[in-house]
Formats: structure tokens, sequence, C-alpha cells
């Protein structure tokens, strides 16, 4: 079978996170996109405090939908969600409303995820409720979710991560083409499925967001939606180690590193290469 394989060289190297000495890691997990063209991944770490190994997992790459009209158009975020923390790229989620007047957040993964971790650039303050679903094949099914975004009564208000209570075994990947045509979808009347959209074609593990009350402040943007990974069984890193791998970013393959430590602190440094290419 084909293997993927580190070259002899790197045309670009970078620091992911632009975080001069390591991406600061704790016992709180924490995640990182990285830069449009990576494809060797280095990873090691230092200045270990009480902690006696950092923690991580390679997060598959999450499609970012946001439609509101019904599915009649989308727009897609999926690189301003996992693309560097150094870029200026946001996800708007102006004014979104809720299910019935036609908006919602579409999150696809070719692997089933435990919730997703969002940076909010721009605070929501209107008082509302952000939930969350999963897709089983038939119906959209509550995710019993709990949102760290919120406060005093209002999502989006703060950074946080949004993680379900389980990962549901009846979650089951589909295209969403197939999932709007359900006689029981609510946007299948207005879905159209843009031309060319791989996204929309290609089975995936399908989450939906939706706004339960009012709609979102009028400038609402976030500055990334990483996923969390499905299982907390992470793989660790000792000092004087490094960890090297050739690196698929972007659809089908990577997204985002996910990462803590045992106890205490530690500097968790993730170099990344550009391969023969360079970063985008």
């Amino acid at each position: 079978m084909p293997t993927q394989t580190i070259g002899a060289v790197d045309n670009e190297v970078r620091l992911a996170g632009y975080v001069a000495g390591g991406l600061a890691a704790t016992t709180t997990v924490k995640t990182t996109g990285l830069p449009k063209g990576t494809r060797n991944l280095y990873l090691s770490c230092h200045n270990l405090s009480t902690a006696t190994v950092v923690e991580y997992a390679l997060n598959s790459w999450l499609t970012v939908l946001v439609t509101q009209d019904g599915g009649a158009t989308f727009t897609d975020y999926s690189e301003e969600a996992q693309n560097d923390p150094g870029t200026a790229d946001d996800i708007s989620l102006d004014s979104l409303n809720t299910l019935a007047n036609g908006d919602a957040i579409f999150l696809g993964s070719h692997l089933p995820f435990r919730g997703v971790q969002i940076d909010v650039e721009a605070a929501n303050s209107t008082t509302n409720t952000l939930t969350a679903d999963y897709y089983n094949g038939t119906t959209w099914v509550d995710l019993d979710e709990t949102d760290g975004t919120a406060s005093g009564g209002v999502s989006l208000a703060q950074d946080g991560a949004i993680t379900f209570a389980s990962v549901p075994a009846a979650w089951v990947a589909a295209p969403l083409r197939d999932v709007m045509a359900k006689d029981n979808e609510p946007f299948k009347p207005t879905y159209v499925q843009p031309t060319g959209a791989r996204e929309h074609v290609s089975p995936l593990y399908w989450a939906r967001l939706k706004v339960g009350t009012a709609a979102m402040d009028s400038d609402t943007t976030l500055n990334s939606i990483h996923i969390l990974n499905r299982s907390e069984r992470y793989a660790q890193l000792v000092p004087n180690q490094e960890k090297a791998q050739a690196f698929k970013r972007g659809f089908g393959g990577f997204g985002s590193i996910e990462y803590s430590t045992d106890a205490g602190t530690a500097d968790f440094l993730a170099n990344v290469g550009s391969g023969n290419g360079y970063f985008g």
C-alpha cells in the first residue's frame, strides 16, 4: 500500500501558533490550527513543570458550512476555521438566526468527534441558546451538549468548548445532499447542492449547530472552530523525544492539533514544514 514519507528538504518551516518558546500546555485541553500548505509535522516538548508528559491528538479536518437561507446557499468557512492563528481570517455568524428562520451551522468530518473548540473574535451579547444535533442516517438527534461558550444565558459570549455527552454509536457518515433529501429535513424544500462541492457529496459525520431563540448579534465572528478528538486516549511526548511525520492538511486529512499535560505545565513545540511546496 502507498506510504507517506518526509522529504529531505522543507522549503519553508514555521512554528504553529506563532508563540515564541512553544505553545503553553496545561491540564486544560487546547487546540491550534496549522498553516495552509503544511506537509510535515515535528512535535516535541520542553520546560515541563510537574508535568511528566505532553498529551496530544491529531484532529481530522472539519468542514464548516453556514447557511442563512434554508440551504439555498452555503458559505464554506472550513479554511478560516482551521487556519494558523496568525491569520486574520474570520468566520462570520452575523445575525445567525433560528433553524425555523433557515439558519444553521453544519459541521462535517470523516471521523466522529466529541465536540468543538471555539475561539470567539467578536462576542455575541444577545440572550440565546446554541444546541447541537447529529445525523443518525434517518434524522437529526440531540447531542446533549455542554456549551462552554455561554455566559449568563448568552451563547458565543466567550471562548470555550461545545462538548457532547458522548460520541453517539448511532452516528453515521452520509453525504449532505442525502441528508437534505429526507422528507423530514426542514431545509429540503429550499436546499440547493452547490456545483462541484465535494463537501456535499462525500460521506461525512455531520453535526448541526442551531440557535434556539433570538438571533446572534449583527457582528458575531469567530477566529476558529477545531474538532475535539473522539478519543481522549492521547498520544504522549516526553522531553528529548521528537515525533515527525508527513501530514496531509485539508479535506480528508487533518485540521488541527489538540494538546494538554498530565499535570502542571509545559511548552509544546509544533513545528511545521511545507515539504517541496510553500505555505499559502
